[in-house]
């Protein structure tokens, strides 16, 4: 296969995967494109970085700076890994929006959101004690 065939056929894997639901996303995660500077991304598209998945929140073209895990406004990762349940707490890593009724868990403690955030939020979650969540 000619290198510009290759290209051509990473293209369509690329733009196939963003149709996916999340849990088969994560499942094909290597599919995905690597999250790069100065190009244009769309509300909902799918990159990966750092070995992790995340979804763009709104429209923008990226600059260094804005790489996902710095950028709360313009991305949040996808983790359906864990069930959000008192024995599969999902690992709260900062900037994730919270949903209500579901567990997370951070240094050592579990946390039970008390109400949707939203938007992501990047504080930890002992930070938000009262407010989003409640450490069980």
């Amino acid at each position: 296969m000619r290198r510009s065939e290759a290209i051509k056929l990473r293209h369509h894997i690329e733009t196939a995967v963003q149709t996916l639901t999340d849990s088969e996303a994560l499942e094909a995660l290597v599919l995905h494109p690597e999250w790069g500077a100065n190009t244009n991304y769309l509300a909902d598209y799918k990159v990966r970085r750092g070995g992790r998945l995340w979804r763009c929140l709104q429209a923008h073209t990226s600059q260094i700076g804005w790489e996902p895990e710095n950028a709360a406004s313009l991305w949040t990762e996808i983790c359906e890994s864990h069930a959000g349940t008192l024995e599969d707490p999902i690992p709260y890593s900062g900037n994730m929006a919270l949903e209500s009724g579901k567990y997370y868990s951070q240094d050592g403690k579990v946390y039970r959101c008390i109400r949707d955030t939203g938007n992501p939020v990047y504080n930890a979650l002992s930070e938000l004690v009262g407010l989003y969540v409640e450490e069980v």
